[in-house]
Parts: structure tokens; C-alpha cells; sequence
């Protein structure tokens, strides 16, 4: 006998959920990009936060490609390697823009991606507020 109510059928989960503690359902996850990013931007970066936490991230531009999963450890690790500039390119290769931008001399914010399904304060989808912000992420 199934632990599911009466009427609800049982969703089969997708291959790469097998055997992965960290794959979470994003069907209904809210994801933000940063207002830098437009569409003819090279790359999108797309976060969703869940509620426990863990953050999924995936190509904006390409999301069908595939979903990155993090825990909240993992997510804080990278944060923290962000803000110390522990992934920045040196200025030599940049423009000016680029440059000022990584200094954060420019205002990011986080945006709703226009892929999602649900917008960003969707009633139920717990994941409105501090979502993650893809440039200068919080928590």
C-alpha cells in the first residue's frame, strides 16, 4: 500500500535523482539570475534556493543542459571564495566595465529569471525571499 493520499499519483523520479542526496524537484523552484545578465550575454548563471538551504544552479541560457546541486556547506564555501576573490580574473584581461564590475564597483542584484514557471514570491513556493543572488549572493 502507498503513504500517499487518496488521488495522488506516485511521480517517478528522473535518472539523476537516483543515488543523489542532494537532487532536489525544480519544478516549481523560483531562480534568479543577475541584472548584469541579458540575452546575448555570453553566460547566464541561474541559483534556486530551497528552503533546507541547498541551492541548485544551471545555465540560464542552455537550463535543459543540466542542474548543478549544492549544500548549504558547499554553497557557504563558495560564497565565502567569492567575496575573498578567490575566483577573479585578473584585471589585465578585463574591460574597464568587466573590471569595475568585479570590484564591485557596479550595483548587482538578483533578478527572476524569464524561464521560470512560478515568479519570485509565488504564493507556496518558499523560496521568494533571499533566493540567491548570482553576482553578490547572501548566505
Amino acid at each position: 500500500m502507498s503513504d500517499k493520499p487518496a488521488g495522488q499519483t506516485e511521480r517517478e523520479l528522473p535518472p539523476e535523482a537516483m543515488g543523489n542526496e542532494k537532487w532536489h524537484d525544480t519544478t516549481d523552484a523560483v531562480w534568479m539570475r543577475s541584472s548584469l545578465s541579458s540575452e546575448d550575454s555570453d553566460a547566464i548563471v541561474e541559483v534556486a534556493k530551497f528552503d533546507d538551504g541547498f541551492r541548485a544552479v544551471r545555465d540560464g541560457k542552455n537550463p535543459e543542459k543540466g542542474i548543478l546541486f549544492f549544500t548549504p556547506a558547499e554553497w557557504e564555501a563558495f560564497v565565502l571564495g567569492a567575496k575573498d576573490g578567490e575566483f577573479d580574473i585578473p584585471e589585465e584581461y578585463l574591460t574597464p566595465e568587466e573590471a569595475a564590475i568585479q570590484r564591485g564597483e557596479v550595483p548587482v542584484t538578483a533578478v527572476p529569471s524569464p524561464n521560470n514557471t512560478r515568479t519570485a514570491g509565488s504564493a507556496d513556493s518558499g523560496r521568494g525571499e533571499d533566493t540567491a543572488k548570482p553576482a553578490e549572493t547572501s548566505d
